[in-house]
């Protein structure tokens, strides 16, 4: 079976233009934002643009297909206006996301600004109920881990009491390795890569992690800080890439790279990096 590798992809200019530019970069899946990453507004899809959008992914074997939700969401907002907005948001993507016959939305959960994950845990439960109720079964909603900022929820214990507290097929976890490596996982050495692992067999559970967003770090081990490198040429390299991505229980996950590439993004020389790294 052919890895699926892909890379977050512009929509600029119209949806299909999505397939375009993931052709353009030797990719085989992608992940797109449903809407302006820097506006609130959200739509949905008209029947032309999503039979047009799935005859294309179908014609070219493009899948899966991700939608990033916006950066601007936190559901551990204690600003009433700014969580519904976040939770409105949400739903618009999820829906989309069924409409096209995407794979999921992947959701960074926001920030509790200190208060701590126990003070704003019941909201954020509660957020993502809600979003599971105004939304068709299809729709599959991915958590991702954060990079240890102060105050960012997404540590692997945060993301189990979340799935523990929704026992749902319709939620599901991205990890990002950047993400990782910044919050102090080492998995750049045998040893700190099967640490790894179990620590994820032992909270989220590998059964529940559905994407990797393949990303070098440009900020060192525990950095705590989320800034991604193009491929090899971060603090993880080559290496411990590679190594991550063909290890026996994470070898079936697609990639999706959220790389600088030359400044406009993902591109064909981190895609074919990326192949050169797969065993």
């Amino acid at each position: 079976m052919t890895r699926r590798i892909g890379g977050h992809v512009s929509c600029s200019g119209g949806l299909t233009n999505a397939v375009t530019n993931t052709l353009n970069i030797g990719g085989n899946a992608m992940q797109i934002f449903a809407g302006s990453p820097r506006m609130w507004a959200r739509s949905l899809y008209s029947p032309e643009l999503t039979e047009g959008f799935r005859r294309l992914t179908t014609q070219h074997d493009l899948n899966p297909v991700y939608i990033h939700a916006l950066y601007l969401t936190n559901l551990a907002s204690d600003n009433p206006e700014l969580l519904e907005k976040s939770k409105t948001a949400i739903i618009m993507d999820m829906k989309n996301s069924a409409l096209i016959g995407s794979a999921g939305v992947v959701l960074h959960i926001g920030s509790h600004q200190g208060r701590g994950w126990a003070h704003d845990r019941a909201q954020v439960i509660s957020a993502i109920e809600q979003a599971f109720r105004e939304t068709p079964g299809s729709s599959i909603l991915l958590l991702e881990n954060s990079a240890g900022q102060n105050g960012k929820i997404g540590s692997l214990k945060e993301l189990k009491d979340i799935l523990d507290a929704i026992p749902s097929d319709r939620l599901k976890v991205c990890l990002d390795t950047a993400h990782a490596f910044e919050a102090g996982y080492n998995f750049t050495t045998a040893d700190g890569l099967e640490m790894w692992i179990k620590e994820i067999e032992s909270t989220i559970g590998v059964d529940k992690v559905e994407l990797l967003h393949l990303n070098d770090s440009k900020t060192p081990l525990g950095s705590g800080r989320d800034n991604h490198q193009n491929i090899g040429d971060g603090y993880i390299g080559d290496a411990g890439l590679s190594m991550l991505i063909n290890h026996p229980k994470l070898a079936h996950l697609p990639l999706i790279l959220e790389v600088p590439g030359d400044g406009t993004g993902p591109d064909r020389a981190n895609i074919d990096r990326v192949k050169n790294l797969l065993k």
